[in-house]
């Protein structure tokens, strides 16, 4: 008894400090539907073959391509060989001959069905990119559709992945590094094709960020490729092919979204590929490192919709994977894998909702959704223990429209969610709080209107979180920009990374027991803090491993340490330096 009357207490406390309230699955009656829609993005007509856009390159940007060619399912010997042929004329810089073999290529495949992959081996880089203090571009194209994001924790470096309507007769998706905490962007690869990509997400694990897409006019063939994580170069697999099929379906059914996700933060070492079909089946599959070994495990789930998200939860308990999406019965659902897949909770969402978001930290599970009933809403759900029992909330005005959620729950950084908020001027909105307690105010982040896209964000580190977005219509239609912004908690100093390391005098000091540590990174970089006593005998290391630039503070408790003076020495890159602090009891 004394167990439940301590989780009422807890759910209580909750709700007193999230404005949360008990949610009961099945209690709910469906919302009264809204009349507000999204604007339809209108299909490409194209109108020329596929590689005319190689046609239309500058010797500059020819020079400095290196292309592979993907050709249909079905695709015979000689096809195959022709653009073999095709690809080495290319890249030997050939490209008068390259480019008259394509009319013959055509004679022997269809060339609708056609990719081209093309490799920069000098990335990109953004032309306009602008330093901190505003947002920074990511790429320059615009028409983007889809973005994600992803962080390399041993290097710091993040990957932007955007699906876009590329030149006017091409569908694309290209992928962007930054190397200095998303100051600037490069684009170290570029894949089109003239058909619609319906789907793409990307996940980075060990030293790879893989992407993940639906390919081919009938949408029925789950791609995935990956890139080297140190620089964003793309990579073959173990096999030696530049591309893996995950599954394929069968018509009439065809892939309609994907998801990826991976366990880089704790064990490292495996990825996820999840997929809604059109005949609302979800699909699971996992693999090693390799990727040319998938496992299929049946989720039994025949209702999945639209919306789908997935993230795995780095302190588990019952369950290491969770996902989120809408299914036919216009509910949120949400699902968990342990041994089992297994459907955990529902919430009515009301129709038309396109977009979920899902987030777990050891016992705290996290969804925010679109809630469209009498007004369009942005709503979550929250579970503090691991999944048993269900909390409902909101973070900002209910009377005015807010959609288009995305959260990050990773790596002890707390819950942040994005959304766009509806106002006459369009705003792209923050909220952050740790895993459970009050949410922050909410806080317009982006210098530039909103387009209603799903925005992607991630935690960086030091309190810091990237965002990446769409553009309205000014300075360009949905172009593609990165922010980022701190949690209030770590630091009030929201403007600007520091602009030089520095290593703070601990506090308080003297001190008994506990003190704190805290230091400034201009960029990232490795870090070490370690313990000395006045004979240089090393007594505990405080951290160890890469960080990205921003403020920390890191604290030590003394335990059962003797009274006496100790200094704490930093190596943070090329930067050393050491302090004194006094031990009294």
């Amino acid at each position: 008894m004394k167990k439940y009357v301590i989780a009422l207490l807890v759910c209580f406390a909750a709700v007193a400090l999230a404005e949360e309230f008990p949610y009961l699955r099945g209690v709910q009656n469906a919302p009264e539907p809204a009349q507000y829609r999204h604007d339809q993005i209108e299909p490409l007509v194209i109108t020329e073959p596929v590689w005319k856009t190689l046609e239309r390159m500058p010797l500059d940007e020819r020079e400095n391509s290196e292309i592979d060619l993907v050709l249909q399912r079905d695709a015979t010997p000689q096809a195959l060989q022709m653009a073999d042929r095709i690809e080495d004329l290319w890249n030997g810089g050939k490209f008068e001959e390259a480019l008259s073999l394509f009319p013959e290529l055509e004679t022997l495949t269809d060339i609708d069905e056609m990719a081209i992959g093309n490799s920069w081996r000098t990335p990109i880089p953004t032309d306009n990119g602008i330093c901190w203090n505003s947002d920074v571009r990511i790429g320059n194209r615009d028409s983007v559709l889809v973005t994600a994001l992803d962080i390399h924790r041993s290097s710091g470096n993040l990957f932007a992945v955007l699906l876009l309507q590329g030149d006017g007769n091409t569908n694309r998706w290209d992928v962007y590094i930054s190397t200095d905490d998303g100051a600037n962007w490069s684009e170290t690869y570029d894949w089109w094709a003239n058909y619609d990509i319906n789907s793409l997400s990307a996940s980075v694990v060990a030293y790879h960020c893989y992407v993940g897409f639906s390919r081919g006019s009938a949408q029925d063939q789950a791609l995935l490729y990956r890139f080297d994580a140190t620089n964003g170069q793309r990579e073959n697999f173990g096999d030696g092919s530049s591309y893996i099929t995950v599954f394929t379906t069968t018509s009439p059914d065809s892939i309609e979204e994907v998801a990826l996700t991976s366990n880089q933060d704790y064990y490292d070492n495996r990825l996820y590929y999840l997929a809604i079909t059109t005949q609302d089946s979800l699909k699971y599959f996992w693999d090693n490192l390799g990727c040319t070994t998938w496992t299929e495990i049946a989720t039994g789930v025949t209702n999945a919709k639209k919306g789908l998200d997935a993230t795995c939860n780095e302190g588990y308990g019952d369950y290491f994977l969770w996902t989120s999406y809408v299914n036919t019965a216009n509910q949120l659902q949400i699902d968990g894998k342990a041994t089992t897949w297994d459907s955990i909770t529902t919430y009515e969402t009301g129709t038309a909702v396109d977009y979920t978001a899902i987030g777990a930290y050891h016992d705290t599970v996290t969804s925010f959704f679109e809630y469209h009933g009498t007004g369009y809403q942005v709503r979550y759900l929250v579970s503090y223990d691991a999944g048993t029992n269900w909390l409902w909330g909101y973070v900002d005005d209910t009377t005015t429209i807010s959609e288009s959620p995305d959260i990050a729950a990773r790596k002890g950084g707390g819950v942040a969610a994005v959304y766009r908020f509806y106002t006459p001027t369009r705003e792209a909105r923050y909220t952050w709080r740790d895993y459970a307690g009050s949410w922050e105010t909410p806080v317009s982040y982006s210098d530039h209107e909103p387009y209603w896209n799903k925005p992607s964000i991630e935690y960086i580190g030091g309190g810091i979180f990237g965002v990446v977005y769409l553009t309205w219509n000014s300075p360009q239609t949905r172009a593609a920009y990165f922010d980022w912004h701190v949690q209030s908690s770590v630091d009030d100093r929201q403007v600007s990374f520091p602009s030089s390391f520095e290593l703070l005098q601990n506090h308080p000091n003297p001190f008994n027991a506990r003190t704190v540590i805290g230091y400034s990174l201009p960029r990232s970089m490795e870090v070490s803090i370690e313990v000395y006593d006045v004979l240089g005998r090393k007594i505990e290391t405080l951290t160890s491993g890469h960080q990205p630039g921003g403020y920390y503070e890191v604290s030590w408790n003394a335990g059962e340490v003797p009274s006496g003076i100790y200094f704490y020495r930093i190596q943070a890159g090329e930067n050393t330096e050491t302090r004194k602090m006094l031990l009294l009891r």
